[in-house]
């Protein structure tokens, strides 16, 4: 991992790792990536920061000689549409996702609207550190408004056909990027929607953005109060989509991608599905059911695409509710994936608890503990040595199959701490393999510091 990019992108807190001169000399060396030409759209989220930092990268790639789209507050596929919409030959959304307010952060995209590839995430850290070419000023780039939120919605409409029953859907946008999207998309299709915590606001007052169980509790009450046939969570930057049922439980990232997959590649010979290391052995189950396989790659979207690119594959996720569709938009699409789950639900006529019991039961906890970054590497191979008897996977952190479940120990690549998660099909087990998960761990680290 480099020293400014994590997981995927630049991110950290405000006014510490994050500034305006961060982002203008960003911006400065994207431009010099390009060869001080081309065009580039930037969009960002709704933190109380991304203005700043949007006039000072722009300020950085107009200055090194490239064109800059200016599209605005949107969502982050918006951003990923927009390029191919105005045959742009990169991108770069400011956002720091799920992190709390003080946090923000920069992606960066290709021209087929899909994150840089970690060759040249380090290409751009290289022209970072030795400073990008700033051109004379009659070579300056130019800066115009642009709308892809538009296109992105008629375009949304035209893939999906109108939902054949009115369903009452509670959307929660956490106050995010989303907020402009999913409640009038799904408005259109028929849907009867109650938007909730979706007006635009970079303080997050309705909820912190990461659509976690205990950040999403009001969604749950708001679902059961209204007797509405579902809830939606997005994150900050709507690339995530989480689900509730009808009485109020919460289906995990991995399970609505399961269900998605289910209705989205139905049909299909032989589909692929692309997912990391991390993600719950329901989409296995998945796959076997739909005669297709699942290939499991590093944590990141990056490294789901780059397995998408070498080898194809028909739907890409995280277990955080992340999903791509590759023939839609090389990027994770929140938006996408609430309209894709809604159709689903209103094709079969089953509730979502009902679509949920169709899937093999899984339990799972999630784990986490500060860690130096510094550290992280020792740990690592510290672990793999405490583990060698299982012959742990090494894809990504430390992944240990058992016949009765798996769990994974990995860095955080945007945050100093460790997560552990585990997976079993009763949750005595999988807390039992979180624990020693995480006392492994714990132990690893005390030993090292």
């Amino acid at each position: 991992m480099g020293k400014l990019f994590g997981t995927f992108g630049v991110r950290g807190i405000v006014g510490e790792e994050v500034t305006p001169d961060l982002a203008y000399n960003l911006g400065l060396a994207l431009a010099t990536h390009l060869n001080g030409e081309g065009k580039v759209t930037v969009g960002y989220d709704t933190r109380t920061s991304s203005v700043m930092l949007e006039h000072a990268i722009v300020s950085g790639l107009t200055a090194g000689g490239c064109d800059a789209a200016r599209l605005g507050m949107v969502p982050t596929p918006v951003l990923s549409f927009g390029i191919k919409h105005f045959s742009c030959d990169a991108g770069i959304v400011i956002t720091a996702s799920h992190n709390p307010p003080e946090y923000n952060g920069f992606k960066f995209w290709d021209e087929e609207g899909a994150g840089f590839v970690r060759e040249r995430e380090r290409e751009i850290e290289e022209l970072f550190e030795k400073g990008g070419e700033l051109k004379n000023w009659d070579e300056f780039g130019r800066a115009v408004k642009a709308d892809a939120l538009s296109p992105y919605l008629d375009s949304l409409a035209d893939r999906v056909p109108e939902i054949d029953q009115e369903l009452k859907v509670v959307v929660d946008c956490a106050n995010g990027a989303g907020s402009v999207a999913t409640p009038e998309i799904l408005s259109r299709l028929g849907c009867k929607v109650i938007a909730m915590n979706s007006q635009p606001d970079g303080s997050f007052p309705g909820r912190l953005p990461e659509p976690t169980p205990e950040h999403i509790q009001e969604l749950v009450k708001t679902v059961k109060s209204t007797d509405a046939d579902l809830g939606i969570a997005h994150d900050g930057d709507g690339d995530r989509t989480i689900i509730v049922d009808e009485n109020g439980e919460i289906l995990s990232g991995d399970r609505v991608f399961a269900l998605v997959a289910l209705h989205y590649l139905r049909g299909m010979e032989n589909p692929r599905i692309i997912t990391t290391v991390a993600t719950s052995s329901v989409l296995d189950d998945v796959a076997e059911q739909l005669g297709g396989e699942v290939v499991r790659t590093r944590v990141g979207e990056p490294d789901i695409i780059s397995e998408y690119r070498e080898d194809s594959g028909d739907l890409g996720g995280e277990e955080n509710g992340g999903v791509i569709f590759p023939d839609w938009l090389l990027c994770r699409d929140g938006v996408m994936t609430a309209i894709q789950f809604v159709e689903y639900i209103s094709q079969t006529g089953e509730k979502v608890s009902e679509a949920n019991k169709t899937l093999p039961e899984y339990h799972q906890f999630k784990k986490k503990t500060d860690c130096p970054d510094k550290l992280k590497p020792k740990v690592l191979d510290d672990l793999a040595k405490k583990f060698e008897h299982y012959n742990p996977d090494r894809t990504d952190g430390v992944r240990v199959v058992l016949e009765d479940g798996w769990f994974i120990v990995r860095p955080s690549g945007t945050e100093p701490i460790f997560r552990c998660f585990s997976e079993a099909q009763t949750e005595e087990r999988a807390e039992e393999l979180v624990e020693e998960g995480m006392q492994a761990l714990e132990e690893s680290i005390n030993k090292l510091k």
